[in-house]
C-alpha cells in the first residue's frame, strides 16, 4: 500500500490508544517470541540491537521508529541494551465507511504491516512521546482519585493521549513520505536467508542477489552480525530445528529433511556442535518447557533464540488463539496444525532436497520460493498477469475466486471459493450455492482445494503464500479498460472463451441501444456527476469505478462536468470538501446515499443544488451500487438508463 492511501486510511478509522510504556531490553531482560495484541509503534531511544518481526530484521540503533502490525511474532536481541517507547494502539473502520476503504483493509492493511523510518527530528518526536507517556502513567497509576469529577478527568487525560497520539502518527507519516528506512545490505541479506534457508546458499548466490561482491557482502555483514552469512544460515536452521523438537513429535529424520539437511548424521553432527548436545538429548531436556509469558520468554537453550522461523506459524488461528488465551498445549496444538497446513502445500507441490555435498551446504530446492505444481496429468499453460507470467491449468475445475467473483459467475463457472464483500451482492442472489467465504484463511482455502486462485491484490509477499496452495493469478480492479477486455481475460482464463463472446455479444447489442437513447435524451453538454456522501464526507466517482460510474461514462456515454478535475475521475474515487460540491455537480446527479430526496432538498448544502432541487438525482444505497462486475452491470444499466430518459422528458 502505498503512503496516500495510507493516510487516506488514517483518516477514516476510528483510534483508540490502548497502552504506553518504556522498557529496557538487554541484560538477560529480552523480548523473545512475543506475539503483539495490537498494531504497535516502537521507538529506540537509546543503544542498538536485533528486532524480528515475523521473518523480517531490523537492526534498529537509538532514534529508529519501528511500526508493527497486530499479530506479528517479535523478538528484541540486544548485546548490550535498547531503551524502547511502546505505543499499542487499535485502529478500525466504522461500517458506515466506504467499502472501498473496507476492501483496502482486507487486503493490504497498513496497521498489519511492518516498517521502519529514521526520524529528521529525532528529539521533536521524542518530546512527543514523553508527554504521552508522563499522561498515560498518570491514568494508569491512579493519581486522579482524589479529584471530584475523577472519571471525567480520567476520561479527558485519555483524549489527550489521543489527541497527542494523532499528533505523533501525523509526524510519522510526515517522516515516512520524506525518509523511509530502505533495509540496510545486512537487513536484506537476513532476510533473503531467513526465506531461503531451505535451500542450498552460497556467498556468490548472495552477491549476485545484492549486486555487490562475496567480499563486500561478507565483511559488511561480518561487521554488524559477527559472523558470516554461512554460520547465520547454519543458525537459523538449527534454531528452527530446536522449536520443533521441543514443540511437536516429528521424528529426528523429518526436522532435519524439513530444514534443509537431508542427511541425518550430518544433521546431529551440526546439531551438536552448535548447541554442545544431540538432537535426542535436546528433546528429552526441553520439550514442552515453556512459559506463559510471552514477552520475557525464558532462553531454553545454549544458542540465543532468533525468530527467522517464526513465518512458518505467522497464521490468523494461531494470533487468534494467542490474543484469546488459551494454554501452552492448545498452541502448541495449533502451531502444529499450521505447520501441517504448510507442509501439505509443500508435499503437493513436489518440493524437495537433494543430498548435502561434502561442502556441508545444503542442496537446493526446485525454487526458491515454494510454489505449487500441478499434478503431471494436468495440462498447463501460460498466462499474464499484474505480476508476470503465470502457469495455470488450461482447464481449471476448482476456483477460488476471492475477487472478481461476479466475473466468473458470468462466464458459467462456479467457485469454490470467495469473499464475503462479493458475496453480499444483491444482484449474485440465489448464484452462491457451493460457494464458501474463505475470508483471507489461507487454512480454510487450503481444505477446498483449489486448482486456480484469482486475486486482486497486487503484492508479490501476499500472492506468494495463496501461490503456495494453486497458482494464483492477481489482477487489480483497474486492470481492465473495459468490462468487455474483462470478459475476455477471465473468458481466456478459464477455457470460456465462447461464453465469454456470446456475453459481450448480447451486451453490446442491448446496451448499444440504451447509449443511443441516453444519447438522445440528454440535451447538448448536459452532464452527470456520479457521488456518494455519508457522514459528513462526499466522494467522486470516475468510469472506474461502480456506484454508476462505470455504466454512464463507459458504457452509456455521458460526460463529466468539464469543472471536474481530470486526475479526480482517473481514481477510483476521490474525497472532496462540502464547499466544491456546487462546482463538481453536473446537470444529472446519480448519488449513493441513506437519505432520502426529502432530507437532501433540506439540507442547506445538498438542498441548493438544481439537481436535487428539481429531482434530477438518481438515488441508491451502497450495497445496490458498489458492484461494477458484469452481473451487477446488467442488473443496474436498465434502472439508470431509464431514469436519465423518463427524468430528461420531465424537462
Amino acid at each position: 500500500m502505498n503512503i496516500s492511501e495510507q493516510i487516506q486510511l488514517w483518516n477514516q478509522v476510528v483510534i483508540r490508544v490502548l497502552d504506553i510504556r518504556v522498557k529496557r531490553v538487554g541484560g538477560g531482560d529480552e523480548i523473545c517470541d512475543y506475539v503483539t495484541p495490537a498494531s504497535m509503534f516502537m521507538f529506540v531511544a537509546n543503544g542498538r540491537g536485533e528486532l524480528w518481526t515475523n521473518d523480517e530484521v531490523w537492526l534498529s540503533e537509538r532514534f529508529h521508529l519501528i511500526h508493527i502490525g497486530k499479530g506479528q511474532r517479535i523478538t528484541v536481541q540486544s548485546a548490550d541494551f535498547l531503551d524502547t517507547y511502546m505505543i499499542l494502539y487499535n485502529a478500525s473502520l466504522p461500517a458506515s465507511a466506504l467499502r472501498e476503504f473496507h476492501m483496502m483493509m482486507q487486503t493490504d492493511n497498513p496497521f498489519m504491516k511492518s516498517w521502519a523510518v529514521s526520524p529528521s527530528e529525532p528529539l521533536v518526536m521524542l518530546e512527543m512521546l514523553e508527554t504521552m507517556l508522563t499522561d498515560w502513567q498518570q491514568i494508569d497509576n491512579g493519581q486522579l482519585d482524589k479529584e471530584k469529577n475523577m472519571k471525567d478527568v480520567h476520561e479527558l487525560r485519555r483524549l489527550k493521549a489521543k489527541g497527542e497520539f494523532i499528533r505523533f502518527v501525523h509526524a510519522t507519516l510526515q517522516e515516512q513520505m520524506e525518509h523511509a528506512h530502505a533495509p540496510s545490505l545486512t537487513e536484506q541479506v537476513v532476510r533473503y536467508i531467513a526465506k531461503n534457508y531451505r535451500g542450498m546458499i552460497s556467498m556468490e548466490q548472495l552477491a549476485q542477489q545484492m549486486n555487490y561482491t562475496p567480499q563486500y557482502v561478507s565483511r559488511k555483514f561480518k561487521e554488524q552480525m559477527g559472523c558470516s552469512p554461512i554460520d547465520y544460515t547454519i543458525r537459523l536452521r538449527i534454531d528452527l530445528a530446536r522449536k520443533l523438537l521441543c514443540d511437536t513429535e516429528a521424528t529426528l529424520q523429518e526436522i532435519a529433511a524439513y530444514v534443509g539437511y537431508p542427511d541425518t548424521v550430518y544433521f546431529n553432527r551440526m546439531f551438536k556442535k552448535q548447541t554442545g548436545i544431540t538432537p535426542g538429548e535436546y528433546r528429552k531436556q526441553y520439550q514442552y518447557i515453556g512459559s506463559k509469558d510471552t514477552m520475557n520468554k525464558p532462553n531454553l537453550s545454549i544458542v540465543a533464540p532468533h525468530p527467522a522461523m517464526y513465518h512458518l506459524n505467522g497464521n490468523d488461528i494461531h494470533y487468534q488463539l494467542m490474543l484469546g488465551g488459551g494454554n501452552d498445549m492448545e498452541i502448541r496444538k495449533k502451531n502444529l496444525l499450521a505447520m501441517a497446513l504448510l507442509c501439505l502445500t509443500m508435499v503437493a507441490s513436489g518440493c524437495g532436497t537433494t543430498p548435502e555435498g561434502a561442502n556441508g551446504k545444503s542442496g537446493a530446492t526446485k525454487s526458491n520460493q515454494v510454489k505449487s505444481e500441478a499434478p503431471a496429468n494436468i495440462q498447463m499453460r501460460t498466462i499474464k498477469t499484474a505480476l508476470g507470467d503465470v502457469e495455470v491449468p488450461i482447464q481449471p475445475q476448482r476456483i477460488a475466486a476471492p475477487a472478481y467473483l461476479g466475473t466468473v459467475l458470468a462466464l458459467d463457472v462456479q467457485p469454490v471459493a470467495s469473499d464475503f464483500l462479493l458475496m453480499e451482492s444483491p444482484y449474485l442472489e440465489g448464484m452462491l450455492d457451493g460457494v464458501t467465504d474463505v475470508g483471507d484463511s489461507l487454512e480454510a482455502l487450503v481444505e477446498l482445494k483449489p486448482d486456480l486462485i484469482i486475486t486482486n491484490i497486487n503484492k508479490e509477499e501476499a500472492v506468494d503464500k495463496y501461490s503456495l496452495i494453486a497458482p494464483t493469478v492477481a489482477m487489480p480492479y483497474n486492470s481492465f479498460e473495459t468490462i468487455q477486455e474483462e470478459m475476455r481475460y477471465f473468458g481466456d482464463l478459464l477455457d470460456k472463451k465462447d461464453v465469454a463472446e456470446q456475453w459481450i455479444t448480447d451486451f453490446e447489442s442491448r446496451t448499444g441501444k440504451l447509449r443511443d437513447e441516453v444519447q438522445a435524451a440528454l440535451g447538448e453538454g448536459e452532464t452527470v456527476s456520479i457521488m456518494q456522501e455519508y457522514d459528513g464526507k462526499v466522494f467522486l466517482f470516475g468510469s472506474k469505478s461502480g456506484r454508476g460510474g462505470r455504466i454512464m461514462y463507459e458504457i452509456l456515454g455521458a460526460n463529466p462536468p468539464s469543472t471536474v478535475p481530470e486526475h479526480m475521475l482517473a481514481e477510483s474515487f476521490y474525497e472532496f470538501s462540502l464547499e466544491m460540491i456546487p462546482e463538481y455537480t453536473g446537470d444529472y446527479l446519480v448519488l449513493t446515499t441513506k437519505s432520502t430526496l426529502e432530507e437532501l432538498q433540506a439540507d442547506p448544502i445538498w438542498g441548493n443544488l438544481p439537481a436535487i432541487r428539481d429531482g434530477k438525482v438518481y438515488l441508491w444505497t451502497e450495497s445496490e451500487s458498489w458492484f461494477r462486475d458484469p452481473i451487477a452491470v446488467e442488473g443496474q444499466i436498465d434502472n439508470l438508463a431509464k431514469w436519465i430518459i423518463e427524468t430528461a422528458k420531465t424537462k
